[in-house]
């Protein structure tokens, strides 16, 4: 059994949060190795009792193990509409993802001396979802439309 599932055991989410003594659940949080099992404590903390000082310890621990991994946390991206009726376009960046294209970046910045720029396809999205964008033009900006 990992350390995680012993915590989960003993502690579910709904049992250690469902208490307001912190001095129980800071050194709880602590002892969590898994991004996984944080998550599972920041979700219910959310939607039960949404105390900002138990979110920011749990995202705290979270990003710290990251940290310990070397990985870079992943990205939710929100980008609005120009039609408030509209939902916002939601983006998903995993960390993988994120340091394979920083890796890419900065050998490329390295090799040609200048900084990177985006790619048409990211100009496209922005362009097309960003709420700066040029309204009913078939083409994405250019950079000193930006």
């Amino acid at each position: 059994m990992s350390h995680d599932a012993a915590v989960l055991e003993q502690l579910p989410p709904e049992k250690l949060l469902d208490t307001s003594n912190y001095r129980v659940i800071t050194p709880a949080i602590t002892m969590m190795g898994e991004v996984e099992t944080v998550e599972q404590y920041l979700e219910y903390e959310r939607a039960h009792r949404n105390r900002g000082g138990i979110i920011r310890r749990l995202t705290e621990r979270r990003d710290a193990i990251y940290e310990e991994r070397g990985e870079t946390l992943p990205i939710d991206i929100e980008i609005l509409t120009e039609n408030p009726d509209e939902p916002p376009v939601q983006i998903h960046i995993e960390s993988d993802a994120l340091t394979q294209t920083k890796t890419e970046t900065e050998s490329e910045s390295r090799a040609s001396g200048i900084s990177p720029s985006p790619s048409a396809d990211v100009l496209a999205l922005l362009h097309e979802h960003g709420p700066t964008g040029v309204a009913g033009s078939p083409e994405p900006p250019a950079w000193d439309e930006l």
